[in-house]
Order: C-alpha cells, then sequence, then structure tokens
C-alpha cells in the first residue's frame, strides 16, 4: 500500500505518470528507452519500476527478451504517487437532488477506486472556474452553457453528460401581481452564476427592467419578502415554491432555442495541461455510472454520500 507520508522522486512522478494511461496488456518501453527519455540511468528506471510494483501501484509481466507488459494497475495508487495529495473536485452547491446526486456519484466512483477525492461546494460557475486556474482544486463542474459560451483556452472538457443531469430546467419566476405603471419591472439577476446571468438578459432583452443582485437560489424568499417581481431560477431549487401571490412559466421559445438545452446539460472542466488529472478522470468516471448513481439519489434509493 502506498504510504501517504512517503516522499516521491521527480523520477517516480514521470514513470507513474507514463503507466496512468497504460491499458493491460500494452508493453512498455525498454528500461534503455525510458532512461534515455527521463534522462537518468538504467537502474534508476529498474529501480523506481520495481518500487512502483512493490507498492501495488502496477503489475508487471516481464517476458525477458520480449519486453515487459503492464498486468494490471491501480488508478489510485499511480494517482498518489504523480499528485501526491487527494483530487479536489469543485461543484455547485448539493441544495437539490439532483446536486446532490451529481455530487454523490462523483465521490463515490472516485474513492471506490481507490483514488482518495475530496469535494468543495462553489456557488456560480465564475467563482468555480477561477477555482481551477487558481490550482485550487482538480476539476469543476459548469452547465454545458457555461463550458461552451466562455472563452476558457487553458481548460478542456473531460465529461459531457446528457440533458438534465445538471439541472431539470430554468423557469421564469415571478409575482403574480404586475408592477405600478411606469415603475421597471425589478429581476433579480446571480452575477456569479454564467447561465442565470445570460438566460435573465436574453429572457428580459425587450423589457423596461431594473435588475437587483439575489443569489438564484433564493428567488422564491426575494420574491415574497423583498422589491423582487420577476427571476430566473431552476426548478429543481424552487420546488418548494408554493407562494399564492407568485408562480412560474417557462423560458420563452426564442430564449429556449438559443440555450438548446445546454443549461440543463452537466461538464467537467479540467486544467488543459493536467493530463494525470485527466487520466484518472476519464478512466473512472463513466457517464452511464454517474446517470445511475444520480437517479437512485434522486429517487430515495441511495443515501447521498459526499
Amino acid at each position: 500500500m502506498v504510504s501517504p507520508k512517503r516522499f516521491f522522486s521527480e523520477l517516480d512522478k514521470r514513470l507513474a505518470s507514463y503507466l496512468m494511461p497504460l491499458q493491460p496488456g500494452t508493453q512498455l518501453l525498454s528500461a534503455r528507452d525510458l532512461a534515455e527519455q527521463f534522462g537518468v540511468s538504467l537502474g534508476s528506471v529498474s529501480t523506481t519500476l520495481n518500487l512502483i510494483e512493490e507498492m501495488g501501484a502496477i503489475t508487471l509481466n516481464r517476458r525477458g527478451r520480449l519486453g515487459s507488459f503492464l498486468e494490471s494497475k491501480s488508478i489510485g495508487k499511480l494517482w498518489s504517487i504523480v499528485a501526491s495529495r487527494p483530487m479536489v473536485i469543485a461543484l455547485t452547491l448539493p441544495s437539490y437532488p439532483k446536486g446532490e446526486g451529481l455530487a454523490t456519484a462523483i465521490y463515490s466512483l472516485l474513492n471506490n477506486a481507490g483514488v482518495e477525492t475530496y469535494l468543495i461546494f462553489i456557488r456560480g460557475s465564475f467563482n468555480r472556474i477561477n477555482a481551477l486556474k487558481t490550482g485550487l482544486c482538480h476539476a469543476v463542474v459548469v452547465s454545458a452553457l457555461t463550458a461552451d459560451s466562455l472563452d476558457l483556452p487553458e481548460t478542456k472538457a473531460i465529461l459531457r453528460l446528457p440533458p438534465q443531469t445538471f439541472v431539470t430546467d430554468h423557469r421564469v419566476f415571478f409575482r403574480n401581481q404586475q408592477p405600478p405603471e411606469g415603475r421597471p419591472l425589478v429581476v433579480g439577476i446571480d452575477y456569479d452564476s454564467f447561465d442565470v446571468k445570460y438566460i435573465t438578459e436574453l429572457e428580459f432583452a425587450d423589457r423596461e427592467v431594473e435588475f437587483q443582485q439575489i443569489p438564484y437560489t433564493l428567488s422564491d424568499l426575494n420574491l415574497e419578502r423583498s422589491s423582487v417581481d420577476a427571476a430566473i431560477s431552476d426548478a429543481d431549487h424552487l420546488e418548494r415554491l408554493h407562494s399564492k401571490e407568485a408562480t412560474s412559466r417557462p423560458l420563452s421559445p426564442k430564449v429556449q432555442a438559443l440555450l438548446g438545452g445546454r443549461d440543463t446539460i452537466a461538464v467537467m472542466l479540467v486544467n488543459a495541461h493536467d493530463v494525470a488529472t485527466q487520466v484518472v478522470l476519464t478512466d473512472i468516471l463513466r457517464p452511464d455510472a454517474i446517470q445511475e448513481i444520480q437517479e437512485n439519489v434522486v429517487s430515495g434509493r441511495a443515501v447521498p454520500r459526499y
């Protein structure tokens, strides 16, 4: 077992990075070729491969002159050598069943595969993306609308789930009583969320409005207790809205056509240069497995775990 207190050398990490994407049955480069590639001695390569195997990170099948073949690997143990710290993934707040289900799926699949993982929850896609850029986390989950719309050259989308895995939909929530004549419509807007900001500006582009900053997850409370007349939020967060004073409607057909459902699709972004994280996540996070766990949590067949 890999000790969390072990100091891993640069060669340990480089060889583990080389081994990470290999599939069982793959022939390794010769020790001589690896030594030349990494600029070290032949003995150093052989010793390091032996140590990595002793840790249980790989099993090699040595066939003499035919070379060495990868028999099996532990992606979790290889990750612990390369990264020397747990995987950290940032998601939106788990304040609704689909969010809890998505968090549970990601957490369970990675930890069950031996990758020690911690989830952090950050409201607002702009804030989560900034956490990725500054190295606070290895990956973030945002909507496909955010991933497709923002200029993010340093990131790479390594997972794109089907519609309604991020949220069920976005809707217009509004007071039944219209504002007095001559007064602009007061519209709540959450500038931390690209989706909500973008959709709000689209939906009310043809109206005289006054924007007021509010957290989109609390739109129902603002409709009941503040001067806000309308706001964009998702049905998942505001399913608790039962006020006789407020109701909701779907987004306009024009806006829905522009979105194409991308606001409901969950996408995982990583640093474009972080190959180790990309390998681990694409190896373990299968979309069908994520959906199954998410659906079990939403339906109550599974207990949230994150």
